[in-house]
């Protein structure tokens, strides 16, 4: 079953869950070709088969079974001919077959500059994905020894907005070549590619601020050739995804966080949101969960009072929980009984907890339903009516912090007569 990770639109829908049915019942071997194994639909396929993964093959392999060919089919080809062959059509083996046949169709001898312009003429363009670029930056052998200087600088344009990301999580894994094994120039060559990769941002920075794309070949210098040229040689895994993608986004996320709880303690700290995550944060995180770890159940109330006099909710509990957290440590908080966690819940949610920044539903003043009044006529409305308004918005029924009991209204005189009718039907029955 070739290409199965092209099952994909309205005419091949189900097609994995019909293959994977098919390889539980059936008794016949199944082979199952892909070129991306990454691909989200292959991950289901994946549980029921043998991952078996080929690379792509090296130049030397595939010109030793070229020549071999050549010779069995008498032609003439030097080895320098065939690896500018082999490399122009990016150790594509069914590519080189074909160019052999239709390039020794009248000839059976081919020299090393007749080869080496008639493969730059049928060069193969390949689309290189992110992986595949931080690869072959840092590729060692006959696969990047005749690239020249614009070849190693294409490679960044593939995607300059992530191939710089690839260069600076993955050079640490490269194996140099030029250290020889010696730990010392290994270091050396390490501090002199993150200088490059840090002049690289410097200039990324400037093209974003200024919109300045023509210092885009500059910035793949610095962030993609010099790094490839300074650390080539083996990579010891396979090319990671960038990992400042992700703290990216969780910085901004506690960002939000830490400044949704200097708003909310505002008017206990009066501090800014660098004074609240440096100082406060830890202290709080401490007051909070001390009195659970102690005293348990018997601790919840403080806690719940400590909460109301720096007005957090228990969304700002959590989120306290999660920012004071460093280095992958599991909070204090989730170590505490699942039975205190669910009666400390129990105690908060029970209460209702007054904060100046979530008021609840207040009704609304009538405004008038007629159209604008002019300022004049405004001027010269009578002061008993502005009074009257001032009154209303003070008033208790429109205040949303104060609770005014309800008192049960009394029957009306009807009501009572009827009552008593009932009574004097009952007792003659």
């Amino acid at each position: 079953m070739d290409e199965v990770d092209g099952m994909a639109g309205s005419e091949d829908r189900g097609g994995i869950q019909e293959l994977i049915g098919l390889i539980k019942h059936t008794k016949i071997p199944i082979i199952c070709m892909c070129n991306d194994r990454n691909h989200p639909k292959i991950r289901s396929l994946v549980h029921h088969c043998f991952d078996l993964r080929f690379q792509r093959p090296r130049v030397e392999q595939i010109k030793a079974a070229m020549l071999s060919i050549a010779f069995k089919e008498g032609l003439k080809i030097p080895p320098p001919a065939m690896n500018e062959i082999i490399l122009g059509a990016n150790q594509d083996i069914r590519q080189v077959l074909h160019n052999l046949s239709m390039w020794c169709a009248q000839s059976k001898a081919l020299t090393y500059d007749q080869a080496k312009a008639d493969s730059h003429r049928a060069k193969k363009d390949v689309k290189l994905g992110p992986f595949d670029v931080a690869r072959k930056v840092f590729a060692a052998g006959e696969e990047t020894a005749h690239m020249s200087l614009v070849d190693k600088s294409d490679l960044f344009f593939h995607d300059y907005s992530i191939a710089p990301l690839f260069v600076q999580e993955n050079y640490v894994h490269v194996k140099p070549v030029a250290a020889g094994g010696d730990m010392k120039k290994h270091l050396m060559l390490l501090s002199r590619a993150a200088d490059s990769i840090c002049d690289g941002d410097l200039v990324d920075r400037r093209i974003r601020s200024q919109q300045n794309w023509s210092l885009l070949p500059t910035q793949a210098i610095y962030a993609s050739v010099l790094p490839g040229e300074l650390m080539r040689g083996s990579l010891s895994q396979f090319p990671s995804f960038p990992s400042w993608l992700g703290k990216h986004s969780s910085t901004g996320k506690h960002d939000r966080l830490v400044q949704d709880l200097a708003l909310h303690m505002s008017l206990r700290t009066y501090s800014s949101k660098r004074t609240v995550n440096m100082d406060y944060l830890s202290h709080i995180r401490d007051a909070l969960v001390r009195p659970l770890t102690s005293h348990g159940v018997e601790g919840i109330q403080d806690v719940v009072a400590l909460m109301d006099a720096y007005y957090l909710m228990k969304e700002d509990f959590e989120n306290i929980m999660e920012i004071s957290s460093w280095g992958g440590k599991p909070s204090p908080f989730s170590k505490l009984d699942s039975k205190v966690k669910a009666a400390f819940t129990r105690a908060y949610n029970k209460e209702v907890h007054l904060t100046p920044y979530s008021l609840q539903a207040v009704k609304t003043p009538r405004h008038s339903t007629g159209p604008a009044l002019d300022s004049e006529y405004s001027e010269e409305l009578p002061e008993d009516d502005s009074q009257s308004d001032e009154k209303d918005q003070d008033s208790m029924e429109t205040d949303a912090m104060i609770k005014k009991k309800t008192k049960a209204s009394k029957p009306s005189k009807s009501e009572k007569d009827e009552s008593r009718k009932r009574k004097g039907r009952s007792a003659k029955k």
